[in-house]
């Protein structure tokens, strides 16, 4: 009876320390980089079509 309370509880730990390790070298990584990258194409969207260049 105690093995079958205990199972769940190791498969438990095993998906946390694999949902974060995924979140820590995967996804926020690729997310850092794709929100830098929208925040350069936007600047470069609104300099080339709305506000132009910097000025001097």
């Amino acid at each position: 009876m105690s093995n079958t309370n205990n199972e769940p509880e190791v498969h438990n730990k095993s998906s946390e320390w694999k949902t974060f390790l995924f979140l820590t070298i995967c996804l926020f990584p690729a997310l850092s980089i794709a929100l830098i990258g929208a925040y350069g194409f936007g600047i470069w969207f609104l300099q080339m079509f709305l506000m132009g260049p910097p000025g001097h």
